[in-house]
């Protein structure tokens, strides 16, 4: 296959852009289809085919057939690359970004704070809660309690040991007890 003529494709030769289109449309095609396909595939045709008109306008005649169609691929590449770029842009505001306090501001938007528990997070605490206390009022004493104050207030050995008269190495011992028969519990009411 011969090189298309570019300065015939430039005077809008319709013979000389069907031998380009044959050759180079492919290239172009697929370059831009590898880019755009999984997000805007409506816009493939669209950057191939600006891909041709921007080769010819750019290159001068004399290049090699190969070149022509490594040059359509890389031109579709960036084109497409561009493009979702662009349109990703726009989709993420256009790159502006507002603190939540300017934009309650600007469009009085009353922005619930995510902190905040809603009234089902609200119910599912109390309900562990309340499963929780059920389940270390099952232990020996003092048992639940050394876990509760180890795991829920954070005491440490020596404060657990003070508060509960136990030995600071026994601390640990009550501990692990404690957790394999929680672990029990939990496993008996799992097989239920």
């Amino acid at each position: 296959m011969s090189t298309p003529r570019l300065q015939f494709l430039q005077r809008g030769n319709t013979e000389a852009w069907d031998e380009a289109f044959r050759q180079l449309w492919p290239k172009a095609f697929m370059a831009a289809q590898s880019r755009l396909q999984a997000f805007l595939p409506g816009e493939i045709e669209d950057v191939a085919m600006e891909t041709l008109e921007e080769l010819v306008e750019a290159v001068h005649d004399g290049k090699p057939l190969e070149e022509l169609k490594r040059l359509a691929a890389t031109i579709a590449h960036h084109r497409a690359v561009s493009l979702l770029r662009e349109r990703f842009a726009k989709k993420r505001g256009a790159g502006k970004i507002d603190s939540s306090e300017v934009v309650q501001a600007e469009t009085g938007a009353d922005c619930p704070d995510p902190a905040a528990d809603s009234p089902l997070v609200a119910l599912e605490r109390k309900e562990l809660g309340e499963g929780l206390s059920r389940t270390l009022s099952e232990l020996t004493p003092p048992q639940g309690a050394i876990l509760t104050d180890f795991f829920l207030k954070g005491l440490t050995y020596e404060e657990i040991a003070q508060k509960h008269g136990v030995a600071k190495n026994g601390v640990g011992v009550y501990l692990k007890r404690g957790l394999e028969t929680l672990r029990r519990i939990w496993g008996r009411r799992g097989e239920s």
